[in-house]
């Protein structure tokens, strides 16, 4: 259902539009006539005059709305600009203007008026193009403002809404009192036991909830590394790494802890990450 405004608006385009076009129309028989109105309304091809302007002009125009309906689905100006140039100017200007002057050479000579005599060279020809061009760029303003650069924006928005968002800082229990952990001092997660507990890179300690892999959604991939199954290690808590006999990795921290070592078939993938 479309909303009162919207008709109202619509209604007021079309009268503004076929105002537009009736003017253009009858600008074509009277700027370059120097006859009298009085002499014009004794003379039988006037009306023939007015009738075949107003045909093509809003036969044009019919034409470009048409058009450029099609060309804003197709070819929309802030996706295709050259392309829609192109056609704009070859379908939108071109092409109804080589249309509109063979059809007015055509009603020349059947009411037998020769072709040097008329001013189709001197007036129609160049009043016609200039119209062209005026109502092609009403309607180029038309859809840049019915189409803001917002809509890019709100694409931009979406993107970014999709993107996970990582976790700033990690909540911890102390006896009854909850504290924030900033991610700077969170050296590595542990897992032993079944529980999880999170080392600082002050030597605490401190209880977590759930399991290795949910905390590993949670933090970024660039700066913590899952090494095994029982470590989750922030990248300023590795303090060098170790290749053992068994061609397996040996991860030695930046604060105490058991020796943890890094399966063969990580090896390249924990390389790849560490020398980022």
């Amino acid at each position: 259902m479309f909303s009162p405004v919207s008709q109202n608006r619509s209604f007021t385009n079309k009268l503004l539009w076929t105002i537009t076009y009736i003017i253009i129309s009858l600008s074509f028989v009277f700027i370059a006539n120097d006859n009298s109105f009085r002499f014009l309304l004794n003379n039988r091809t006037f009306y023939t005059d007015i009738l075949f302007s107003l045909t093509v002009t809003f036969g044009i125009g019919f034409y470009l709305v048409t058009l450029n309906s099609k060309l804003n689905r197709s070819f929309p100006w802030r996706k295709e600009f050259r392309k829609r140039l192109f056609r704009q100017l070859i379908m939108g200007i071109v092409f109804p203007l080589a249309v509109a002057i063979g059809l007015e050479m055509i009603y020349l000579h059947f009411i037998n008026i020769p072709l040097q005599q008329s001013s189709i060279l001197n007036f129609e020809l160049p009043l016609s193009f200039i119209f062209l061009v005026l109502v092609n760029l009403i309607s180029i303003a038309g859809y840049l403002v019915q189409h803001p650069i917002k809509e890019e924006i709100i694409i931009n928005e979406q993107v970014m809404a999709t993107q996970p968002r990582y976790i700033q800082y990690l909540a911890v229990q102390r006896g009854f009192t909850e504290e924030k952990i900033e991610i700077n001092n969170c050296a590595f997660i542990r897992s032993s036991d079944k529980l999880l507990w999170l080392h600082t890179f002050e030597g605490e300690k401190y209880r977590l909830s759930g399991t290795l892999e949910e905390w590993e959604e949670k933090l970024r991939p660039s700066n913590f590394y899952r090494i095994n199954r029982q470590y989750l290690s922030s990248f300023k808590a590795i303090q060098s790494v170790e290749l053992t006999e068994t061609r397996k990795l040996k991860v030695n921290f930046s604060i105490p802890t058991d020796d943890v070592f890094i399966s063969k078939p990580r090896v390249a993938d924990f390389r790849s990450w560490w020398k980022q």
